[in-house]
């Protein structure tokens, strides 16, 4: 039980994140431009690791599990998993960015977040919502509610995984939510709203995790079959979505410095894996 409640509290403290914009706003665009350069290097090496040495293992090991105990199941099943939750996360991604998602393309490069910040000495003005707005409030909020069923999977196979995979997923969703408060008041929102708007978008993170606890009390296939596809899902993240941003740099030093950056990632993953002990 004690897994439980802090994996509800890891998924709370995942949906502060949030808020991130109201400490972002009042940055120069230099200076958040050099903090999203850092975070996103860490989290695709902190997600790459947390798939290759934590989540498909562990699924792997449920397999032989449920193979030992007399179940049977196909050895590539949890495979299928893997491909099925790499798809699906290529299919939200897709989903989100045909509707003026996450990522825009600004001055012929891609960037993470838009100026918000313009016209802050001009008058404000009432603006009509922008329909990619919404569609990607819901493209957040599906994103988020399964964020939630990941990491409390993770808690209630052990707290050690919990840990790892909350830090993994921190680090990504904290670019991604100064991405989406500079979509949503972009999109038309007021800043205040816009706050709100991506905090209640985040907060259903907390539902995915209370289905994941109901779910799994009822089948345990499910815990493999969560693990297995977040597998997936974080292998597309980090090669598809994260990893493009890091090869767009052409600047060398910066380039050594997000090597370094996300070899730090995959070391403080592996170590921690090492570190602490898996039940």
């Amino acid at each position: 039980m004690m897994e439980v409640i802090i994996g509800f509290l890891m998924i709370f403290f995942i949906s502060l994140l949030s808020l991130a914009g109201i400490f972002m706003i009042s940055l120069k665009e230099q200076t958040l431009d050099r903090i999203l350069f850092i975070l996103i290097a860490f989290a695709t090496g902190t997600i790459l690791a947390t798939a290759l040495f934590d989540l498909i293992p562990e699924a792997i090991h449920h397999l032989e599990e449920l193979i030992s105990e007399g179940f049977a199941i196909n050895e590539n099943f949890v495979f299928f998993y893997i491909i099925l939750g790499f798809v699906i996360f290529f299919i939200i991604n897709r989903f989100i960015y045909w509707f003026h998602g996450h990522a825009h393309e600004h001055d012929n490069k891609m960037v993470c977040y838009e100026n918000v910040m313009e016209g802050k000495n001009k008058p404000v003005q009432e603006k009509q919502i922008k329909s990619f707005a919404l569609l990607n409030l819901f493209g957040d909020g599906m994103h988020n509610f399964l964020d939630g069923v990941v990491i409390m999977v993770a808690f209630m196979n052990g707290i050690p995984l919990g840990i790892i995979i909350t830090l993994a997923v921190a680090f990504h969703e904290l670019p991604q939510e100064i991405g989406d408060f500079g979509i949503l008041v972009y999109g038309g929102f007021t800043k205040k709203r816009a706050l709100l708007f991506n905090f209640l978008s985040a907060i259903i993170a907390i539902f995915g995790g209370l289905f994941a606890f109901l779910v799994s009390n009822v089948n345990e296939l499910f815990n493999l079959f969560i693990l297995a596809f977040s597998g997936g899902g974080f292998l597309y993240l980090a090669s598809a979505e994260l990893l493009p941003e890091l090869l767009e740099q052409k600047n060398l030093k910066k380039s050594i410095i997000q090597a370094i950056i996300f070899i730090a990632g995959i070391v403080i993953i592996i170590s921690l894996i090492l570190i602490l002990p898996h039940e």
